[in-house]
């Protein structure tokens, strides 16, 4: 009799549908916690990378501030076409953009640190036709003398 015909284990597979690639979403760096003096200036640094250059017409960028991981983001920093500080109260003039988003680097320098400063930095980052928002969180800890 004809018996059952198994597959010898050796045999390569044939897939009809070749496996989906993996996703080339955007992928955003930043430091998880940094620690400042009082009275310093910080850096805090976010970069990303993305397989599209970017145009500024399309890039855009939001940095929030959280006193409390359940509190409210506050919008302090945003890049459309250009650089817009949304100045909060609480950093009056104290922060500046060292990115340059044509080299992926989106990172702010936050000058004469306050305890008050503590709390999450989100860095969110959009670089069409990647349509994958990348987002960094920064935990910043202000230590005196």
């Amino acid at each position: 009799s004809m018996g059952t015909w198994v597959q010898p284990p050796d045999t390569p597979q044939i897939h009809l549908h070749p496996a989906a690639p993996p996703r080339l979403g955007m992928e955003v760096m930043a430091p998880a916690t940094i620690n400042a003096l009082n009275g310093s200036s910080v850096k805090l640094s976010c970069t990303f990378n993305s397989c599209y250059k970017v145009e500024n017409k399309q890039f855009s960028l939001n940095w929030t501030y959280q006193e409390c991981s359940n509190c409210s983001e506050e919008l302090f920093l945003q890049f459309r076409t250009k650089i817009m500080n949304k100045q909060l109260d609480r950093f009056g003039n104290r922060v500046e953009f060292t990115g340059n988003p044509a080299k992926y680097d989106v990172s702010f320098t936050l000058k004469n640190v306050q305890l008050e400063d503590e709390g999450t930095y989100n860095c969110y980052v959009l670089n069409p036709p990647d349509r994958h928002r990348g987002h960094g969180k920064i935990s910043l800890k202000v230590l005196t003398k």
